[in-house]
């Protein structure tokens, strides 16, 4: 696996690649909403990726840490600890731990942010690869999957 490697502008080791090629892409999805994990676990499913689930945020973490996803959808408003929060956490430990496998964090959100500064503040701060918000089409989170990890979806 790919460790302590940059992703810049979502391209990822061709060591990764190759071990993602052979087997399904493994997207974590957290969210509080048990409608959106459903949805997103039942439609990714369909695509072909093997999606893991978690209801909070330091579920998601303690999954991302223990079984590293391939792609992580990470929602913003989570309880007991914020998808800003998780995303910054889980970055600090891919840069710091060697034994640590980087993947790619996409924050889902309802909310809309108001400013363009705020908004980049947040994404710096967060260090999160991607940002979408709810309501959202499958195809556009199946499509940033692709962009973001350089993969193909099935079906």
């Amino acid at each position: 696996m790919c460790r302590r490697d940059r992703m810049d502008s979502g391209i990822l080791c061709s060591q990764w690649r190759k071990n993602v090629m052979e087997r399904k892409i493994r997207i974590l999805v957290v969210d509080d909403e048990p409608d959106i994990l459903e949805t997103l676990e039942f439609s990714l499913g369909k695509r072909g990726f093997e999606t893991m689930t978690a209801i909070d945020g330091l579920e998601g973490l303690e999954k991302a840490k223990t079984t590293p996803p391939d792609f992580m959808i990470l929602d913003v408003m989570l309880p007991g600890c914020n998808g800003y929060e998780v995303s910054r956490m889980l970055k600090e430990w891919m840069d710091n731990d060697p034994q640590a496998t980087r993947f790619p964090i996409m924050l889902l959100t309802a909310r809309k942010v108001e400013s363009r500064d705020r908004e980049r503040f947040i994404a710096t701060w967060s260090r999160a690869d991607s940002c979408m918000y709810k309501p959202f089409e499958l195809n556009e989170i199946v499509g940033r999957i692709q962009e973001l990890t350089g993969v193909r979806a099935c079906g």
